[in-house]
Formats: structure tokens, sequence, C-alpha cells
């Protein structure tokens, strides 16, 4: 019933709505630096007041005043640009998982390439990176399209459903309203999207005849989707949006693993042990106007498949946004054109200076004088007295105040520096060089740091195609069937056919053939296979791009080193590698130029073509017949010398290791020998010392007996003269009787001690001896 939205239209009312509000104001600057780019730099009031204006009642006509439009901003927005157009961004693509390999992933990696090449005549990534650079963002998209656009074989071929990648840019970055809750910087969070275009009225009928006219019209009252219908156009949009579906699957206690699903075998509590639901994602688009869905297809992908390149990005309280080198050089652009209109202005309204010359002096001269403003005279004569008859100087002009000029120029040159400030562009890029920094590495190094400052616009265009080349991957095998042929595109933009899913072999012309069907795939990937198999579907894999130098640069960069490296080889080689420079060379006929070198080459200089046997005069065949027999005998006499050789050096290799071992071993013996000797000497030197110390010891001891003695005696004496005289002479005779006895145990200890010290050494040397001969090599044979 017309007027009553369904409920898919009423959510992406609601959506589109959200969106429109979270992005009004980074349109508004997006559709500004648009504006600003293209000329309309001059804000409206300003500008219609120095348009100037009709006389009016009490107010004199109003002259037009200079409003130029001096662009500072396109030269590095051009040149940043063009970096990356110049850039040969490649993909590359590794195994990551189970089942893959890196055949299969040089078939992926070739199907991205002519994904790649297959677009550039609508330079999509181009294109959005144009639009990130200009205002902060652009988009370009992912879209499968039929191989075939035409065919005239059997309608049973299905071939004819064959599908493919292409790339395609979105005009107008305008057009793309993204989910507000995406924050990754390729948006691939996002859960919805728009797509939006204004069609006249009449073409919205023709392409779509059944659709609800009159609720569009009853919309135009009623509607708060504003700009969604007009009197001239209709708008219709690309509503994306991911849907998900619950899966759950149960890993049971056997190991195996298991999907719940309705109407399935139930499981117990007991033999779960683990369980988890996975969110499926499902991406659907409905092309609708503001009251139907007008069509409705799904994409095979995970993510919706529109791609943002972006500008520099920021986050301002939580809130995104986005810009390029347009909105910061703004105001620096308006300063340029401010100081050179100013400039001119008061260089154009400047009166010319005046002539000051006493009356009559140039009275008989009026005509030349009146003129000397536009003609260039040779003289200008003027009479030397007034009329009064007095003498006066020559004419003179009047020096008028051009301060206000000067300033003007010095605020141009400032505007100047404030473009490079704001635009990070440096002189070295913008062509202007310092008398000073004259040598090529200086400038390469300016123009390296300037490339720098921007360096972040190529980073995010790499990170865009990586995130392309993920969505691509994972679409490829689900709209390849089996025994699909596909071409796909080398480093050198060679073409090249593949079969996908089924055993093959290259046939005539490259055309693939699918192999028998009692050839199996394990057969197929064995090395010494004719055939060959790639398994799409089997395996993960992930995906990087790298950052080169367009074509033309590596083939110029290539002919320059050609050109270089040729003077400094032999002749022969100068004459192999002459043709292939002149391959390399970009003027007309440089191929046929490059063949006709070839062909002039000597025979034995011509490359041979795969296949060609190379024709041997007789007398050479014979001349290496006998130089092949020279080399055999001459090698025979190597590998005899060899043998001798190698039997003189085994038997000096032996006898070294017999007089080495001898030596070690008597050396061994002499050094054991030596360590007893100084082991019995300090022994005994240690014993001699004891026996000292002893000695020492009885003395002392000695020395007080006779002091105890003396004190005795002289008590004693006191006592009676005779016992005295008697305990004297018994003292003498005791302490003579026991120094005799003190000799006779310190000469029977340094004995016994000595004998010991002997006999320990003599088995010490008599084991040294025995050990020493165990280490002696048995005797040579014959010997």
């Amino acid at each position: 019933m017309p007027g009553i939205p369904s409920a898919l239209i009423k959510e992406a009312r609601k959506r589109w709505t959200r969106c429109a509000d979270a992005d009004d104001e980074q349109r508004k600057r997006i559709l500004e630096a648009k504006k600003f780019r293209a000329g309309d730099q001059w804000p409206s009031a300003i500008k219609i007041a120095r348009e100037g204006g009709h006389a009016l009642a009490g107010v004199p006509a109003q002259p037009p005043r200079p409003c130029l439009v001096v662009d500072r901003l396109s030269q590095p927005v051009r040149q940043t640009s063009n970096t990356i157009k110049n850039a040969s961004f490649g993909f590359d693509v590794l195994p990551n998982g189970a089942g893959a390999d890196k055949d299969t992933a040089e078939i992926y990696k070739g199907i991205l390439r002519r994904v790649q090449n297959n677009s550039r005549g609508e330079s999509p990534v181009e294109w959005a990176a144009d639009g990130a650079i200009e205002g902060g963002i652009g988009w370009f998209r992912l879209r499968t399209d039929y191989v075939h656009q035409t065919w005239d074989g059997d309608p049973n071929d299905p071939e004819i459903y064959d599908q493919e990648l292409v790339m395609e840019r979105i005009t107008n970055n305008l057009t793309v309203y993204v989910d507000p809750s995406a924050m990754r910087p390729t948006r691939s969070d996002a859960q919805f999207m728009f797509v939006i275009e204004d069609l006249d009225k009449d073409e919205f009928k023709r392409k779509y005849p059944k659709a609800d006219v009159r609720g569009l019209e009853e919309f135009i009252s009623t509607g708060d989707m504003k700009g969604w219908v007009s009197e001239d156009t209709i708008r219709i949009a690309e509503y994306w949006r991911i849907e998900y579906t619950n899966r759950t699957f149960c890993r049971l206690k056997d190991g195996s693993v298991v999907e719940k699903v309705d109407g399935g075998p139930k499981y117990e509590k007991d033999q779960i042990e683990q369980e988890r639901i996975m969110r499926v994602p499902n991406v659907k688009c409905d092309k609708i106007n503001a009251v139907e869905s007008l069509e409705e297809y799904d994409w095979v992908g995970s993510r919706i498949p529109i791609i943002p390149i972006l500008g520099e990005e920021l986050n301002v309280d939580g809130k995104v946004i986005l810009r390029g080198i347009i909105g910061p050089g703004m105001d620096a652009q308006r300063m340029v054109n401010y100081s050179y209109s100013g400039g001119i202005e008061i260089f154009a309204l400047a009166p010319k200076n005046p002539v000051i010359a006493a009356a009559g002096q140039i009275d008989n001269y009026k005509q030349i004088w009146d003129t000397a403003n536009l003609y260039n005279y040779s003289y200008l004569p003027y009479d030397p007295q007034s009329v009064s008859g007095d003498l006066v100087p020559p004419p003179s002009l009047l020096q008028r105040d051009t301060s206000g000029l000067s300033a003007a120029i010095m605020l141009m040159q400032t505007s100047e520096e404030a473009i490079k400030a704001t635009t990070s562009t440096g002189d070295a890029s913008l062509g202007n060089t310092n008398p000073n920094e004259r040598s090529g590495r200086a400038l390469e190094a300016l123009q390296q740091q300037s490339d720098l400052a921007n360096s972040n616009y190529p980073d995010n265009v790499r990170r865009a195609l990586i995130y392309a080349a993920e969505l691509m991957v994972e679409v490829i095998p689900k709209i390849t069937r089996k025994g699909q042929i596909l071409h796909i595109m080398g480093k050198d933009d060679e073409t090249e056919q593949v079969m996908a899913g089924v055993p093959f072999k290259p046939g005539p012309n490259g055309v693939p053939e699918q192999a028998p069907p009692d050839i199996t795939p394990e057969q197929a990937k064995l090395k010494e296979s004719l055939y060959k198999f790639y398994d799409l579907n089997n395996g993960r894999y992930a995906v990087t791009v790298s950052v080169g130098k367009a074509t033309a640069t590596r083939l110029k960069e290539g002919s320059a080193a050609l050109s270089e490296l040729i003077p400094h080889l032999p002749p022969p080689m100068q004459a192999v590698l002459t043709p292939e420079y002149i391959e390399t060379l970009s003027f007309p006929n440089a191929h046929k130029m490059a063949e006709l070198a070839r062909n002039a080459l000597p025979p034995e200089l011509k490359p041979k073509e795969e296949g060609d046997q190379p024709q041997i005069p007789p007398e050479v065949q014979q001349q290496m017949q006998q130089m092949q027999a020279a080399l055999q005998e001459a090698q025979q006499a190597i590998a005899t010398d060899q043998a001798k050789q190698q039997g003189a050096i085994q038997t000096a290799q032996i006898d070294a290791q017999v007089k080495a071992q001898t030596a070690q071993a008597d050396g061994q013996l002499k050094l054991q020998i030596a360590q007893l000797d100084a082991e019995t000497k300090l022994k005994i030197a240690a014993m001699d010392n004891e026996a000292k110390m002893r000695l020492e010891e009885w003395k002392l001891r000695g020395m007080q007996m006779q002091a105890e003695i003396d004190s005795r005696e002289a008590e004693l004496a006191r006592a009676s003269g005779i016992e005295a005289q008697q305990a004297e002479q018994s003292h003498e005779a005791g302490m003579a009787q026991m120094g005799q006895q003190a000799q006779a145990e310190q000469a029977a200890t340094g004995h016994e001690q000595a004998r010991e010290m002997a006999e320990m050494g003599h088995a010490q040397s008599l084991e040294a001896q025995e050990q020493a001969a165990a280490l002696q090599p048995p005797p040579a044979e014959g010997v």
C-alpha cells in the first residue's frame, strides 16, 4: 500500500538519517575543498563587494577592484597525487595455514595483478587517493562481473556463468554514507553503508517502470529525507548491510566436532566438552528509493566491498575529522590572493610621477613633455629661464610614496611561505633551487625530505589495497568453479592461463587441457609430473602490498644502467647486450631494430632458440675428441698423483702422531719424576724444620729446668753448702744424661722419616715408568 514503508525501508531511513547527521560537517568541509580547488576561493560577500556597483542617490558609482586567484594549492596536490600514480603497488600472497602452498599463492597473486591491470583504464585507486589528498577521503569498490558479456557458443556450456572480480571507482566521494560507528582505517567494521545516485525522473521511470511513483509523489510532502525526491530528480541508493546468523559448534569428549542443527542429533551436557556460538556474517544489498526496494542481491564475501582511502585522520574528543592538503592551506591561499590583488591594485591605481617645472620653462616644448610618459625621447628640451627671466634649474620628477607597494610585495612573499608550511611542500619539490645547494645529492635529499612530509598518503593507499586484496582472496574461490580457466598476470605483465580445481597441463598456445580422470591431484602435485593442480578452496592466505617505482621508471632506470655498463664490458659481451639495450628504449621500431642487431651477431654469439642443435664442423669435432681424450689422460694422471700424495700424507701423519705420542709420554714421565723429587725435597725440608723446632723446644725446657734448679740450689746453699755441691753435681749428671737422650731420639726420628721418603719416591718412580711404557705405540709391522 502506497505511503506505508516496509521494515527494510524504515530501517534504511533511520540509518541514513543517522549517517547524514554524523557526517554533515565533514561533508561541508569536503565540498568546500572541492570548490576551493576548482577556483572558487573568494568568500561570496567579499567577491560581490569587489565587483563594484552603480551610482545611487548621493553615492557615486563604485569601480570594480582586482579579485585575483593565484592558485598555489594545485601544485602540491598534483605532486602528491602524481607520486601515487607513478608508484607501483604490487600484491604479494603468502600461505597462511594448513593446506596452503606457495604455488597456489602465486596463482592468487597473478589473479590480483590481472584485476589491478584491468582497472588501470578507470584508475579507481588513483581517483580515490586524489579525493583523499583533496578533502580527506576517497572511495573505490569491488564488484563481480561475468567473464563473457556476450555469448554465441553452446548455451549449456558452464563457462557462460564464469565470473571475475572488477575494481571500480566511485566518482563522487560524497555519495558514500558509512556507519558512524565504524572506526577502523579501512572501515572494515562498518555494519551498513549507502551509495546514492540522483536520477532524472524520466530515466528513473525507464529503468524501473514498476516502481511506486505515486508513493514517491506523496513522499515529497511528507518525507523527512531531504534531497531524496525533488521536482526533477529521484534518488536511489545501494543499501549495504551485514546480517548475522548463529551457528553452534560442539567439541565432544571423544574429540569430534559437530554442529547443532534443528532436527539433528541431541547432545547431553555430559557429552560436550566445549561449545561455541559463531556469528556468521551475510552481506546483503538492496537498491532502494525513499519508499521501496527496487532490487536486491547478496555479496559472497563477509564484508561490504566498498573501500576507503583516508587522508589525514584526526580524533577530536571522540569525533573523527578527515582532511587533505586543501583544507589546511585555504587561509594561506587566501593570503596569496589578497596580497596579489592588493599589490596589483596599488600598482594599477598609483598616479604617474608629475614633472615640476617653472612657469614658462616648458611652454615652447609642451607637446614633447605631454607625451614624455608615452614615448622614449632621446632628449627633453626646456628653457633655462622662467617667464620673469630668472634662471631656474632643469625640470624634475616628484617622487611619490611607494611604501604601500613594497609592503604588498613583502606580504606576497610571506603568503608564499605560508603555502609551503601548510602543505608540507619545500622549495625542492616546487622546483625552486637554492644557489648554495647545487649538488645533485643535496637537491635529492631535500626532495626526499619534502616527499616524506606527505608520505602518509601513499601509506594509506597501501593499507586500502591490502584490505581490498584480502576481500578479493576471500571471494575468488567462491566465484570460481572447478575447471574454470583463469587468466593470471606476472610481474612483467606476461599473461598465463591456468585451470582451477582440477589437474591440467598446458596445451597448444598455452590453453590448459584437463588431465585424464586417472590423474589424481596428489599425482599432479609431484615435481616430475607433467600436470599441475591448484586448489583455491584449500588453506588460508595472507596478503601484503609493496610500493615500488612505476614500470616506465624501472624501464628508464634499466636502460640507463645498461648504457653505463656496456662500455666497460669486453667486446663480445657488448655485442650481446647491445640488442637488449635497444629493446629497452622507447623510440618507434625499437623492437625491430633490436631484432636486426641480434641477427647481425656472429653465429657463436647469437642466442640459441630452445631445441636448436648447434652445427659443429667435422674438424672441430675431431679437435674436440682429441681434447677430450687428452683431458681424460690428464684427469687419470692427476688422480694417480693425488693418490700418491694422499698416501704420503697419511704416512707422514701416522709418523708424526707416533712421535708426538712418544714425546708426550717422555715429557709426562720427566714431569712426574720432577714432581716426585720436588715433593721429596719438600718433605725432607719439612722434617728438618720439625726436628729443629723440637730441639729448640727441648733447649727451652732445659733452660726452664736450669732456672728451677738454680733457684733450688740457692735455697739449699743457704741450708748447707755440702748439700748444694752434691746437688750441683747431681744436676750436671742429669742434664748430661737428658741431652744424650734427646740427641738419640732426634737422630732416630730423622733416620726413620728419611727411610720412608726414599721408599715412597722409589715406588712412584716405578709406577711412572710403567705408565710411560703403556703409552708407547705398538711397533709397526715389518720394523
